[in-house]
């Protein structure tokens, strides 16, 4: 018998918190009208988008798209929260000034109310109105991907059916079932992420954390999508991490971009940093602390400023230069001098 190939090893799903990936609203509309996101919402929506040729319009708190086979305009919002019926006056304010003919409005969730409005416009106007929930999963510890999904407005019935083939719903009257108990280890990263987080919260970080987690590994939104900070504990090791992580098809441009400041980056932040460019779509700048015994939690606070401290370093050094990274502008280096190697560069202490 032929002998069976083996199969990939599935990793785990976890559902994040959009409001902690995006911490700002423009972050989140910029993100929409990246060439990958409109692709991935064009699909979700039922539209070919396409931006503007004219590159000379002023930034807005929406983005004006075309339908490529219509060529009519398209007005795509974002609201990172769910969105009430005084952001819907607001929105239709842009659509008229815009003339639109279909608006897409992307949010965590819908109100039912808001849902009903843009049900009833889409039956009593010329316009399209669909809203489209995202969501944003991590798959293991690094990759992240997003999903849109037709909600209300213009959805049609097929997808409404399909949707509801999808998902198996409980009989009427039962109760959800119960989440499966954390397990010790579970419990006490939630214990210390929580006491890191309420720390932060304290001194007015300008790293914003969001809802502790049970994972070994706690992640902090910075300046746009495809970059993470995280905090990592490692006890195999006996070490904690703080990581600046660079994903996607623009990793390793933005990576080497990044390296030719490595020397004044690290000048600036007082901290010896790893810097790891081997990945193709994964890349890593990092800090760490040594010799680190999770177990014994009179340390915790010690452990839980290191991270503050080193949280904030990374914001102040990385965030400017993050948003003006433009992964055109990279030119490779001949192949014997690129950075295939972790690198550790020691740093001056901050005065």
């Amino acid at each position: 018998m032929p002998k069976r190939a083996a199969k990939p090893k599935l990793g785990r799903l976890e559902k994040l918190d959009p409001t902690d990936y995006w911490q700002t609203q423009a972050d989140f509309q910029q993100w929409l009208t990246e060439a990958e996101t409109l692709e991935l919402l064009g699909e979700a929506a039922g539209l070919s988008l396409a931006p503007l040729a004219d590159e000379s319009l002023p930034e807005l708190d929406y983005a004006l798209l075309t339908e490529a086979e219509t060529g009519l305009p398209v007005l795509v919002a974002a609201h990172q929260q769910g969105p009430g019926l005084s952001d819907l006056g607001q929105l239709l304010a842009w659509a008229a000034a815009e003339q639109a003919a279909t608006v897409v409005w992307v949010a965590p969730d819908f109100s039912a109310s808001v849902a009903l409005t843009l049900d009833w416009l889409n039956q009593s106007s010329e316009v399209t109105f669909l809203g489209l929930t995202v969501e944003l999963w991590r798959i293991g510890k690094a990759a992240m991907a997003a999903n849109f999904m037709p909600v209300c407005g213009a959805v049609e019935d097929s997808e409404v059916e399909l949707e509801a083939e999808a998902v198996e719903a409980a009989p009427a009257g039962e109760p959800e079932p119960e989440p499966e108990p954390l397990t010790p280890l579970q419990q006490e990263n939630l214990e210390f992420w929580s006491g890191l987080c309420d720390r932060m919260d304290r001194q007015g970080s300008l790293v914003k954390p969001g809802s502790p987690t049970p994972e070994a590994t706690m992640g902090f939104a910075i300046a746009r999508a495809g970059f993470r900070l995280n905090a990592i504990l490692d006890r195999d090791h006996g070490s904690l991490y703080t990581e600046l992580l660079l994903s996607g098809i623009d990793a390793q441009p933005h990576f080497h971009l990044l390296a030719e400041e490595r020397e004044a980056i690290a000048d600036e932040m007082g901290l010896p940093l790893i810097w790891d460019g081997a990945g193709d779509q994964a890349c890593m700048i990092a800090s760490t602390l040594a010799e680190v015994n999770l177990d014994d939690r009179d340390r915790w606070p010690e452990y839980q400023t290191w991270f503050c401290d080193c949280l904030e370093r990374f914001y102040e050094a990385f965030f400017d230069r993050i948003k003006r990274l433009d992964a055109s502008g990279y030119r490779p280096l001949p192949r014997r001098a690129t950075m295939t190697d972790a690198l550790v560069l020691p740093a001056r202490p901050r005065g």
